[in-house]
């Protein structure tokens, strides 16, 4: 690993090159690092000190490493796993990626709590998080122990989930969200990484992209408009929340029109894969990234989490996300903590006098012991200690569950009893739901009866109540096959002002009929949004090109090239070479395919 890229701000020597309002010479921008940003804007990086972005990574030192590094030992599937230092540093003997019990160096920290993980490094240079954490929670709550992430799962040398595998490799899976100003320098002909970094940790300007410029403004002493930013965070500025009496809740004084912080925080909140080498702080989030939908297996059913997803999924099927709320309404963007203790962050837009009732919690008001996330963001827990609050903020719906055999909040609580108690119980009260169908209903049958299904997702495509990632869920699973009424429906949401809708009906092309995918792909082909284009080309490569006219195929072929260098991003995955040459066997360049897909077996 080689060290990391040292970036200084702009100098103060004057320059003859022509520049930009805000006095910035133009060309790229470069990291300064926290210190610089420290200099004016102490009070944000004190807040930010000791945060989970601050301690994402960190050198392995004393100063850092909470684990039990005196020569403890811990026993998982027949491995005596050891931790232990020599000469003030830091290593483990496990097995290695033969099997072998081997002696590896630990380079660095990974996270805080509940658990810290070590990024150790193979003989080859990969570095990789080893399974075996640290339990940093207080020894009363469990803690001060070491455990395995996968439980007592039986990971050997052999599993994809071994420590030594892909699926822990640092450099592919984990280095851009934990780390700022990441340039992962895969060589592909080598099979070795080159990652080079600004700052090792999640800093100031993983989130607001590079300083230099804005450095240079403030030394210009020049007025500017943007001050030399990367991006604005001002979508809460001068806005308010006005509280409605009569409903309790509170109402933003202006809609909310951008998504500038939501797709900042989403690229490192959320399940999805990288599309772009360059994906700066604010931008669009489909034009770097393709998220996961809500759906199984990786959601259930309902779309309530499932595997570890992350909360972007969730937020954005939730109220507060369509009433305008984003990430820092609730969250210090700078110490990561609530803006409140407990349910007072949630009393900043709810009345407490209509909804900490003893009416509304269904128990003493006073008892204290219940707060509206117990109910409202029900936890699941990850890696065997880390719990994970739902960020859809729910209703509880013991009814849906029931029917449908999800998951509900009450069972958190009311862990002997089932969905059908809660919802007896709920009843008994006189607070049942409102009689008829939920979106739910239709999400959870087409995913059981897919066959049967169309109707369903045409029906939840086109309702107005159900979130708008919900809808893209099911227009991504209706088929185009030559049902006018389909084709019309789902056809003309092409034209939507929202990208996941957008990329939904592409994703709707790859599993519809060669003429509905000639008819409706070619304006996809040229969406403002990068995830779009590239699964329209993905449904349209395999196309007879005599479907299509000329200035079509242009356009393919120009998009077949985005779409490799897309999958070149990860080009050190195998999926990436098999899409490569399944692309290329579908424009029926067959050599190319056979050289992506030996590529593929090589890695």
């Amino acid at each position: 690993m080689a060290a990391a890229l040292i970036l200084a701000a702009c100098s103060d020597q004057p320059s003859n090159e022509p520049e930009t309002s805000a006095g910035v010479t133009p060309g790229e921008l470069a990291f300064v690092g926290v210190e610089t940003c420290r200099d004016c804007h102490a009070g944000e990086v004190e807040r930010w000190t000791g945060s989970h972005h601050e301690l994402a990574m960190q050198p392995a030192t004393d100063e850092y490493v909470l684990g039990d590094f005196d020569d403890a030992t811990f026993d998982h599937n027949g491995v005596a796993t050891k931790f232990y230092r020599r000469d003030g540093a830091f290593f483990t003997r496990t097995d290695g990626p033969d099997g072998e019990i081997a002696e590896f160096p630990v380079r660095y920290t990974f996270g805080v709590v509940p658990l810290q993980q070590y990024i150790v490094e193979l003989n080859d240079g990969r570095m990789q998080a080893l399974g075996v954490a640290w339990d940093s929670r207080d020894q009363a709550d469990g803690g001060q122990r070491w455990f395995h992430v996968y439980g007592d799962d039986p990971i050997d040398h052999t599993d994809v989930l071994h420590w030594t595998k892909m699926s822990q490799n640092w450099d592919s899976m984990c280095a851009d969200c934990h780390s700022t100003g990441l340039e992962k320098r895969f060589d592909l002909a080598a099979d070795r990484f080159d990652t080079q970094w600004s700052e090792i940790n999640v800093a100031c300007e993983a989130c607001h992209g590079p300083g230099s410029a804005h450095v240079a403004w403030g030394k210009s002493g020049r007025a500017s408009d943007d001050n030399g930013l990367v991006v604005h965070f001002d979508e809460r500025r001068d806005v308010g929340w006005a509280m409605n009496a009569e409903t309790g809740n509170s109402a933003r004084s202006r809609a909310r029109l951008t998504s500038i912080e939501i797709d900042t925080c989403a690229p490192c909140h959320s399940r999805r894969a990288r599309i772009a080498h360059s994906a700066p702080p604010g931008a669009a989030f489909l034009d770097g990234y393709v998220p996961a939908l809500p759906q199984p297996p990786l959601y259930h059913a309902d779309g309530q989490i499932l595997d570890e997803v992350y909360v972007w999924g969730s937020f954005l099927q939730s109220r507060m996300y369509q009433k305008g709320v984003t990430c820092s309404d609730c969250h210090d963007p700078h110490s990561l903590e609530l803006r409140a203790d407990g349910s007072d962050v949630c009393l900043q837009c709810h009345s407490g006098e209509r909804f900490v009732t003893a009416d509304h919690q269904l128990q003493p008001a006073d008892s204290g012991d219940t707060l509206c996330v117990d109910c409202h963001m029900p936890a699941t827990t990850y890696m065997q200690v880390e719990d994970i609050k739902k960020h859809i903020f729910k209703v509880p719906r013991p009814d849906l569950s029931a029917e449908h055999g999800t998951p509900n909040a009450c069972a958190s609580c009311h862990t002997d009893q089932d969905a059908a108690w809660a919802s007896g119980v709920l009843e008994d009260l006189g607070r049942s739901p409102q009689p008829g169908a939920h979106w739910v209903d239709s999400l959870v049958f087409a995913h059981r009866n897919p066959v049967d299904a169309r109707d369903a997702l045409l029906g939840l495509a086109t309702n107005a109540l159900a979130p708008a990632i919900i809808r893209a869920t099911a227009i991504a699973q209706t088929s185009m096959d030559g049902d006018a009424a389909t084709v019309a429906l789902v056809g003309e949401r092409a034209d939507s002002a929202d990208p996941l809708i957008r990329w939904a009906v592409a994703r709707s092309l790859q599993r519809s009929h060669p003429a509905v995918i000639a008819s409706v792909g070619p304006k996809l082909l040229n969406d403002p949004a990068l995830a779009v284009r590239l699964v329209t080309v993905s449904a349209m490569a395999p196309l007879d090109l005599e479907l299509l006219p000329q200035a079509s195929i242009a356009d393919l072929q120009r998009g077949a090239e985005e779409y490799v260098a897309a999958q070149l991003v990860s080009s050190e995955r195998a999926e990436s070479h098999i899409n490569i040459g399944n692309l290329r066997a579908g424009q029926r360049r067959f050599e190319e395919a056979e050289e992506a897909y030996r590529t593929a077996l090589r890695l």
